[in-house]
Formats: structure tokens, C-alpha cells, sequence
């Protein structure tokens, strides 16, 4: 077996290639693949014990473990002591993908989440593929995601430099691929919440699987407890390497669903003003240019954060300078806030031009400047002497 060293270029346009399983970088992931306001954090279980119920809302968990054998046959444990029944009827209302080449499952995963979450806000370009690949069946589907450049291509970046995230396998003598470390590769499961169930997507199993109901919202991993936990002492016993993440807000969606309250309160202020008084506008020229429709109020009423703000407009409900002051209070609050998610819309970007920006060249070129000095010795044998001292 072989392998072949690849540029940044040539990674992003050629082959579909592993991703580690860091929650940074699947958050980034998700950022360049259109998804506004989310971020990967891990989950830790121990003792039966999780801290689901501290990460506020979850949009979808993402199971990563090692297994044996290849990716696209029946891999070792990947359903074992399961019983699946076979679906009379593909659920209309499920998005699902299979997964057709190797490497792309953390993609896969991603997707398999976000595009069964009306409360994403995802860019338009995701949108229209969701549009156009809705109907298609879910082995077509992951046929139309590997073959898509764009998406192969925001994948391919996340891959870490130096060379051995460029490595990309040669078919060994069966038709297959090898991994490096004999044959062992790593797999992802999705858990996604969809009108009241709980769906299994697994981009190697043909359909998606029901694992129950719920009825609380915020609280829907409870209905895929009990599935988590005994996967995981599954993973204990057999010694398997595991990763469990969950989909949540991140600080943009906390900010932006705080602006559209926001918004919403400061709406209504102006219509009360307006049945108060025809003058008012006169005065109070501040504003703030942000859009909010129709379904943005919609999904504000349906989290209720706004409660005490409207409970102060309640309370002053004929007290035109009191409105006003509320209203103020909102403008000044979105526009703090709009600052912030600009600010953390740069930081995303300096990240990730930091994760995909090939360090390898300048390392190389600073160690042979230290060994061309006659430092380079002194350094390891000062680095081996820290070592041993601790």
C-alpha cells in the first residue's frame, strides 16, 4: 500500500478524507456548511450520569466510535443486539441520507441533523439542496451530498495539516481501503428529534429508526436515554474509543434569538405608541434596521423569553414615556448585541483560517535554522531533561 501526499488544493477538490472528532471542529463544520447559531459540545457520561439537562437546547446528538471492518458491509457491533422492524412506510417528515463513500460520514452526520431542524437558521445555498434532494430516496441523497463539490470541499478544509491529514489511501489488492491502523475506522450515528420522535440516522443502516417518543421539547433526549447509556457501556465492555456529542446554541444563537425578543417587544411598544399617541415618531427618530417576520414572531412567542419585558410594557400600559423608555432600552440592546455576533462572526473566521492554515513549511524551515546553528541538540536534550524531571 501507498499513499499520496496531497496539497491544500488538491485536498479539497479530490477525495473525501477523515476528519478528527473535536467538538471545535465540527462546530466549524457546521459554520461553513451554512449553519448559523450552533455549536458541537461534548457530553460526558459516567455512572449512568449525563449532563444532557446543562446545555440548554439540543438540537441533535452525534454518536463517534471505532469499529471494525469496512465502512460499507457489516461492520463489527454496529447493531448488535438490535431489532430493528423494517418500515412499511418511509416517514415523509424524516430528512435522511445513507452514507455511499467512505470518510464523509462526519459530514453526513452534520446534515442528517440540521436539515430536520426548522429552528436552524441555515444559508440559502443549503436550503435549495434540501429543497432539490427532499424527494429523492436516501441512498440518492448521499449519492447527491458526496458528489456535491461545495460540500466536499468545506469538508476537505476541516482536515488538519500536517501531511498525515493530507494522506489519502490507494485501493490495496481487494477493491477495498485500508486504514493505518489495520483496518480500523470510525463511524457516525446521529439522534435528531422530529414532531414529537426520536429518529436513529444511520448513514449505514437503509432506513431511519424510531427509538420513541416525547412529549416536552426541551427535554426530548429523554426518550433516547436509555438507548445512549446502554450503547455506551456496549463501547465499555468491548473497549471501543467513543465520542458523544450534542448539537446545541452557541453564543451567535443565543444572541440573535435575544435580539429578535428584542425585536418583538419593541414592536409591540411602537403599536401601543401608535394607539397613544400620532406624535411620537417625531421625537424618538432612533432606530435599528433588522429584519423580523412574520416567523420570527412566531418561534419568540413559542420560547417565551420575553415574558418580563412584556410584563413591564403591561404594567405601563398607558404611560407614553415609560414606552418609550422601553423601547430605547431595546434598540440600545440590539444594537449591543448585533456588535457582539460581529464580533464573534470574526473570531470564527480567525479560527478557522488558524485550523486550516498549513503551519508545516515554517516549522520545517525553523528547526533546520535551529540544527544549522548547532542549537537543535541542546534544545531536545533540555526538552528530554524537562521530561525526565517530571
Amino acid at each position: 500500500m501507498s499513499s499520496l501526499l496531497l496539497s491544500h488544493k488538491e485536498r479539497c477538490e479530490g477525495p473525501w478524507v477523515k476528519l478528527q472528532s473535536e467538538p471545535s471542529l465540527f462546530t466549524a463544520l457546521m459554520y461553513d456548511l451554512g449553519v448559523k447559531g450552533a455549536k458541537a459540545t461534548e457530553v460526558f457520561v459516567l455512572d449512568q450520569q449525563d449532563n444532557f439537562d446543562d446545555l440548554g437546547e439540543i438540537y441533535g446528538l452525534v454518536f463517534l466510535f471505532k469499529m471494525i471492518g469496512d465502512v460499507t458491509g457489516d461492520a463489527k457491533g454496529l447493531h448488535k443486539g438490535t431489532d430493528y422492524e423494517p418500515l412499511e412506510e418511509y416517514p415523509k417528515n424524516v430528512y435522511f441520507a445513507n452514507q455511499v463513500v467512505e470518510n464523509a460520514c462526519a459530514t453526513l452526520a452534520v446534515l442528517n441533523i440540521v436539515l430536520n431542524c426548522p429552528h436552524l437558521e441555515i444559508d440559502q445555498e443549503l436550503k435549495e439542496f434540501k429543497e432539490f434532494t427532499w424527494d429523492l430516496p436516501p441512498a440518492t441523497r448521499g449519492f447527491s451530498i458526496t458528489n456535491h463539490p461545495t460540500l466536499r470541499q468545506i469538508h476537505n478544509s476541516m482536515a488538519r495539516h500536517p501531511e498525515d491529514s493530507l494522506i489519502v489511501e490507494e485501493p490495496n489488492k481487494n477493491g477495498g481501503s485500508e486504514d493505518e491502523g489495520g483496518g480500523e475506522v470510525y463511524h457516525y450515528i446521529a439522534y435528531v428529534p422530529i414532531d414529537g420522535e426520536v429518529w436513529q440516522l444511520d448513514g449505514l443502516y437503509p432506513h431511519p429508526v424510531s427509538l420513541g417518543k416525547y412529549s416536552n421539547e426541551k427535554l426530548w433526549y429523554d426518550a433516547v436515554r436509555g438507548v445512549i447509556h446502554e450503547r455506551i457501556d456496549g463501547f465499555h465492555a468491548e473497549q471501543v474509543d467513543y465520542v458523544l456529542l450534542a448539537i446545541t446554541k452557541d453564543q451567535i444563537g443565543i444572541h440573535q434569538d435575544r435580539v429578535k425578543d428584542c425585536m418583538y417587544i419593541k414592536k409591540l411598544a411602537e403599536n401601543r405608541l401608535d394607539e397613544l399617541s400620532s406624535t411620537w415618531r417625531e421625537i424618538n427618530t432612533e432606530d435599528v434596521d433588522f429584519p423580523f417576520i412574520d416567523e420570527d414572531e412566531e418561534k419568540v412567542k413559542k420560547r417565551g423569553n420575553y415574558v418580563i419585558d412584556l410584563s413591564t410594557l403591561t404594567a405601563y400600559h398607558d404611560d407614553i414615556e415609560m414606552i418609550e423608555q422601553l423601547r430605547a432600552k431595546m434598540i440600545d440592546e440590539i444594537k449591543f448585541l448585533m456588535e457582539a455576533i460581529d464580533r464573534e462572526n470574526k473570531l470564527k473566521l480567525v479560527e478557522r483560517e488558524r485550523r486550516t492554515f498549513d503551519y508545516g513549511p515554517f516549522i520545517r524551515e525553523f528547526i533546520s535554522i535551529l540544527h544549522e546553528r548547532g542549537d537543535l541538540k541542546g534544545l531536545i536534550a533540555a526538552a528530554d531533561d524537562m521530561l525526565e524531571d517530571e
